[in-house]
């Protein structure tokens, strides 16, 4: 690939929620201390493209520029979500220094917070909502939010690390379903209640009978 040659300008602020991530076509050295060195594949967290052809880019918690035309976002997925769903912290970390928004959104309009709820990664859970700008009950595009993901697949862990940090447990999705009601193993389901009425003091008066709760304590369907 040829390179550009020009002096990289200097380096602007980073803001969040401006970070994007691409994906490196070939492998470069750099040639200045003001560059990046990179390997074909990796991920680059691109915080400015002023310039078109010097990026400036994060990788490894290093900060430098890139030539443009080495990387590509056509194939790279929503690098936070992604290890979030996976239950990588240590990528959810590097996303997040590198000033990715916590609240970033897929094409289903779920978040990081939706994909750690639903794959039952507590511990990738407990970091994101340490985050001050969380938005912790945010519907995706079927309406459901985190609380629904966590509840509906049985991740009692999640489910009270959720409510604990301020989840609304009776927001109803698109088929006006809460996360109560979409509940079936009853350490969920008793989770939600106990949790729900440690906190406001009050019970939620739900029928037992009216949900399905006959389910085993191991279905996951």
């Amino acid at each position: 690939m040829s390179q550009p040659h020009r002096p990289a300008p200097p380096p602007p602020p980073v803001r969040k929620g401006q970070v994007q991530a691409f994906e490196a076509l070939g492998s470069y050295k750099a040639k200045r201390d003001c560059e990046l060195s990179f390997e074909e594949g990796d991920i680059l967290f691109v915080v400015d493209r002023t310039d078109a052809n010097w990026w400036q880019a994060k990788i490894d918690n290093k900060t430098g520029y890139i030539p443009s035309n080495y990387v590509s976002s056509d194939n790279v997925k929503t690098p936070i979500i992604d290890a979030a769903r996976r239950g990588n912290l240590e990528l959810v970390e590097e996303c997040l220094s590198a000033g990715i928004s916590v609240n970033t959104l897929d094409k289903s309009g779920s978040s990081a917070l939706h994909a750690a709820s639903q794959g039952g990664h507590v511990h990738c859970v407990s970091r994101l909502l340490k985050e001050p700008k969380i938005e912790i009950n945010l519907q995706n595009k079927l309406g459901d939010t985190p609380l629904h993901c966590a509840a509906v697949r049985g991740h009692v862990d999640v489910v009270q690390l959720l409510i604990r940090q301020g989840a609304n447990a009776t927001v109803a999705n698109r088929e006006n379903y809460t996360p109560r009601q979409l509940a079936k193993r009853e350490s969920v389901i008793a989770a939600i209640e106990e949790v729900t009425v440690n906190i406001n003091h009050e019970p939620l008066n739900y029928d037992n009978n009216e949900y399905g709760i006959e389910e085993s304590e191991d279905s996951d369907e």
